[in-house]
């Protein structure tokens, strides 16, 4: 009935090691319905659905899962119960393939064994179903984070179950993979799934939320009808205070001189074959936006920029002067920095603390008669954690304890520290809340300004519309077409980055 919850928390509290994650937080959930749970990163979203889950215990309180109270309960109960998630930190087996990480730990059985034909046949019909445009045979491995992501929605899906919970589900994918999830969505409320979701993205909320919850430093806020907010409400609601500008932009910011310069940068087919003939300039004090669907090979041009992956031929100068970039040493040498969209694989060690991501790059700058100067060290990570507004309890904490946010100031911090001249900032702010958003895109103001020549590439379109002094559109592995800040809107983007093989 239309009243009936079908799942419900009430006075959930959740104590790590000198954190009360969750303190009375209460959720009601309707079948049928998606309720987007908002709140800051840290708030403790994840945390609350990982309790319903499973992965942790709660503290106190209790849940109720179709009428029934839930006792402790592992993944497995929650499985066996109806309940799926999809996580935010993804952890494919990328030597299996698809088919075998879909239905992992519940693949189909002839008798004692796995029936591999059912396996890859149920795992294809459900691919070309959902419209996702793999083969079930394929190695996870080759698939990108987005890939990746689209393939744990498929799983979620494959259980049949009565309750999904998907924690930024949306994060690594672009506008097309997004329809496919939403469509799927709409779907899965018609047959009475309800839809626990999680999103820092207001565009999504309004367009698919019929219910909201707010949490906010652990604690349960308010809950309501979708109806009941808009945009600034519901951002005043989750950070306490109002964010009056979300693209804050300095527009007085002087251009100077070209910092960067590639010319028909080219990966053949041997070397991964991902782009060709790519050519464009970079200012001081400029904020470049590359605009493009995914697979468009934004990502893939500044890894091969950086020395992450091979360039078969083309040319790159810095301050005019020619540069061989055959490796991430070479590219930090040359005052190249760059932030991955993978913050998790290639930016932190995540089992180190602070001090030691901090100082990681630039050790070398920290060693005296060839021993490391640990004050030295703590000196310039205080700095660092002072000037980008860090929130920790000292520089002994591990990195994979942060939120999302606070992540990407660690990154951004283990860079300042260089003498950086070109920061790449591969989806910078994929994943993290309205208010640390705004303090990231202040941050690359400040670059810029310092003089620093910055690069941003992003799937949120009103972002690049919103930070960028020109945008680069890509498709397809070349670029269609550079604009200016007064040129780029929604549509002049959107038309470069569909145009199709056939360019004039």
């Amino acid at each position: 009935m239309e009243n009936d919850y079908i799942l419900e928390m009430h006075d959930v509290v959740k104590v790590f090691p000198g954190v009360r994650a969750l303190d009375g937080v209460n959720l009601l959930v309707r079948p049928g319905k998606v309720h987007v749970i908002c709140g800051e990163n840290g708030a403790g979203k994840s945390t609350l659905m990982k309790v319903i889950n499973g992965t942790h215990p709660a503290d106190e309180g209790k849940m109720i899962y179709k009428g029934k109270e839930i006792g402790p309960h592992t993944i497995q109960d929650t499985m066996n119960m109806g309940i799926a998630m999809i996580y935010q930190e993804l952890n494919p087996v990328l030597e299996m393939t698809i088919a075998e990480n879909v239905y992992l730990g519940r693949e189909p059985k002839k008798g004692a064994f796995v029936d591999f034909a059912k396996l890859y046949q149920d795992t294809q019909e459900l691919l070309d179903r959902l419209n996702i445009p793999y083969n079930a045979h394929q190695k996870m491995r080759e698939l990108s984070i987005a890939g990746h992501q689209l393939i744990e929605i498929a799983k979620a899906i494959s259980m049949n179950a009565s309750v999904i919970i998907m924690d930024e589900p949306s994060s690594a994918i672009g506008d097309e993979e997004i329809e496919v999830l939403f469509k799927q969505i709409f779907s899965l409320k018609a047959q009475g799934v309800a839809i626990l979701y999680i999103t820092h993205k207001m565009d999504e909320i309004f367009r698919i939320a019929d219910e909201i919850t707010i949490i906010r430093d652990g604690k349960w806020i308010e809950s309501g009808p979708a109806s009941d907010y808009d945009a600034n409400k519901l951002v005043a609601r989750m950070v306490g205070r109002e964010i009056t500008n979300v693209f804050p932009k300095e527009h007085d910011i002087p251009i100077g001189e070209v910092v960067l310069e590639v010319k028909n940068l080219t990966q053949a087919k041997e070397d991964g074959g991902r782009f060709e003939n790519i050519s464009f300039q970079l200012r001081k004090g400029e904020i470049l936006g590359f605009a493009g669907l995914v697979g468009a090979g934004r990502s893939e041009v500044m890894r091969a920029i950086f020395g992450l992956d091979p360039l078969t031929s083309g040319e790159v100068y810095i301050e005019g002067k020619k540069v061989d970039i055959r490796n991430t040493s070479d590219a930090i040498r040359e005052g190249i920095a760059m932030v991955s969209e993978d913050r998790k694989g290639y930016g932190l060690v995540l089992g180190r603390n602070i001090r030691d991501n901090i100082s990681l790059v630039n050790l070398k700058d920290f060693a005296k008669n060839g021993l490391i100067d640990d004050k030295k060290i703590i000196k310039r990570s205080n700095e660092m954690v002072d000037l980008l507004n860090i929130k920790i309890a000292n520089l002994d904490v591990q990195a994979g304890t942060l939120s999302g946010g606070n992540q990407q100031k660690v990154v951004l911090a283990k860079w300042l520290i260089c003498d950086v001249k070109v920061m790449i900032l591969d989806e910078p702010t994929r994943g993290i809340d309205v208010g640390a958003k705004s303090e990231i895109h202040r941050l690359m103001c400040r670059f810029a300004r310092q003089g620093m020549a910055v690069i941003m590439i992003s799937s949120e379109l009103p972002e690049i519309l919103g930070m960028s002094d020109r945008v680069v559109v890509m498709q397809e592995g070349v670029i269609n077409g550079i604009l200016d800040r007064s040129e780029a809107t929604q549509e002049s983007v959107m038309k470069l980055a569909t145009r199709g093989k056939n360019r004039e």
